[in-house]
């Protein structure tokens, strides 16, 4: 074969997982130009394809797989986590402010000083605004907690930011978020920091969410694609939080941001809130609160009034719903958009879906909608008796939750997300919580309804070909497969036969996107 025939880069391996195929290959991956040109079994010649620049990697036992796509990230969140002053080491609130008056010197008047990662249980107790009150009388000062759930914060904070220290979800934060992305330079810094991150777990896609149009991160966005940084493929999906969807600006983002890595998707609505703390939207009331279904009511005729318009222009929307009552309002909406509007190509999710009843998930199949599940979500819980799922549904709701297996056989596409900060991608992470069925601590011993869980192989499928399909991307990524591109990445162990207590030791030795190595540690 002609020279310029040959590959640049040939992979060798015992154990590749294609995700065209429930079995595993053994054989050999042929690069050329960024695309899979061949895939070859052991006893077939490769002679013809390796040349003298060919890079040849005998990867041995090590299981190789398509890259992996994390179907719920948010940037911006991340972002917030690690811009500014790390408290992590402090063990009180008066180190903390050691750190922050230490900083503050570097500041110009009138910029907010920003801190993350201190613990109360670390503190002893949570910290006292009027601490920062006294230290910045003028300056505003926000120190998000290391789990996310409470802002040290002075009140110049407050009132520049309009939320309070324990409602600081990041739609609350969404100005203190919107300030911070004006600083282009450091947000390009923090974007390359967040896709080298990724690589280190497989990841080479992602879909991210930004809240309402987000200007200034979609240009971050454009200008590592145009000086050819990107080291993963994004979609981008915009959540309405300050105002109502913006279909001038999806449009817009929709005809510029189209290639194969970086592409505007769509938008992402949140519905109803969290079952643990009462605001997920339940069909019977929770039974430890005999007397609620909802403790924050969901407004579903604005809901239905905007994805019905999304839909009419051509929008995939996903619609983020926890309890049963709010996925099945979510499904009507769903089928009132093909009853109408005229048909087409509809990549509509529904994500979290912690409890759907299970009359409905043969109508999430019927209807084509993707399910998007966090597989990482059992390690929220330390144990399985630290749960919530029974005392709030009572034991015959609890086999609603998080029933994977349901879904998969009612034939949904499922992938996978992480709603990054809330967890970091981690695919041994999720096989540990999603098939093997422990919470955090390994309990229970046998698997919390482990005939509930996902496969190995569902899994691996999951936050690959079934995310690509869902992107509009499966012709050319999500599985290998000769013509697809080179996105692909290699753990130092064969997930699908590891012992359970040895999966999550498992790690990522090897990322390609696009045939290029976006992480390497072999």
């Amino acid at each position: 074969m002609p020279e310029y025939h040959t590959a640049d880069l040939i992979l060798r391996s015992d154990n590749i997982f294609t995700a065209d195929s429930d079995e595993l290959f053994s054989g050999y991956i042929v690069i050329n130009h960024g695309v899979i040109s061949a895939i070859l079994a052991n006893d077939e010649d490769i002679s013809s394809w390796r040349g003298p620049t060919t890079h040849f990697r005998d990867l041995g036992e090590r299981l190789i797989c398509p890259g992996f796509c994390d179907n719920h990230t948010f940037f911006t969140g991340y972002m917030s986590m690690h811009r500014g002053v790390d408290l992590s080491a402090t063990n009180t609130s008066a180190a903390a402010l050691l750190l922050l008056k230490k900083a503050e010197q570097d500041l110009p008047a009138g910029k907010s000083l920003y801190a993350w990662g201190w613990s109360a249980a670390q503190w002893g107790a949570l910290p006292a605004s009027t601490e920062l009150d006294d230290a910045f009388p003028c300056r505003p000062v926000v120190a998000i907690n290391s789990d996310k759930s409470y802002c040290w914060m002075n009140q110049a904070a407050i009132a520049r930011y309009g939320f309070t220290p324990d409602d600081c979800s990041a739609e609350s934060r969404v100005h203190l978020l919107t300030e911070m992305l004006n600083d282009a330079g450091q947000v390009k810094e923090e974007l390359r920091a967040f896709m080298a991150m990724l690589a280190t777990r497989g990841i080479t896609a992602i879909k991210d969410v930004c809240f309402d149009d987000a200007p200034a991160l979609l240009d971050a966005w454009a200008g590592l694609e145009a000086n050819d940084e990107l080291s993963l493929r994004v979609s981008l999906v915009s959540e309405p939080v300050a105002s109502a969807a913006n279909f001038t600006f999806a449009r817009q983002a929709r005809d510029h941001f189209h290639s194969d890595r970086l592409r505007f998707h769509g938008f992402k609505f949140m519905v109803d809130g969290v079952i643990a703390d009462y605001t997920g939207d339940m069909l019977q009331p929770y039974t430890d609160r005999p007397h609620t279904h909802n403790e924050k009511p969901v407004d579903y005729a604005l809901l239905r009034q905007q994805v019905l318009e999304a839909d009419r222009l051509g929008f995939n929307c996903c619609l983020n719903a926890e309890g049963d009552a709010a996925i099945r309002h979510c499904i009507d909406i769903f089928a009132e958009c093909h009853r109408a509007n005229p048909p087409r190509v509809r990549h509509h999710a529904l994500s979290d879906l912690e409890c759907p009843h299970p009359d409905d998930i043969p109508r999430l199949a019927a209807l084509g909608l993707s399910a998007e599940v966090y597989a990482q979500i059992l390690l929220l819980n330390q144990s399985a008796s630290d749960a919530y799922m029974r005392e709030r549904g009572g034991e015959a709701r609890e086999k609603q939750f998080f029933n994977y297996a349901a879904l998969f056989n009612a034939g949904v596409l499922v992938t996978i997300g992480t709603d990054l900060p809330l967890f970091i991608p981690s695919i041994p992470d999720a096989i540990y919580a999603a098939c093997c069925r422990h919470f955090a601590d390994g309990s229970p011993p046998e698997g919390w309804y482990r005939e509930h869980g996902m496969t190995r192989t569902q899994l691996l499928k999951a936050w690959t070909i079934n995310a690509a399909v869902q992107h509009g991307m499966g012709a050319q990524t999500g599985s290998l497969a000769v013509g697809k591109r080179a996105d692909i990445a290699v753990f130092d162990r064969n997930l699908l036969t590891c012992a359970d207590d040895e999966v999550r030791n498992a790690r990522v030795v090897l990322t390609l996107m696009d045939g290029r190595t976006t992480h390497d540690v072999l």
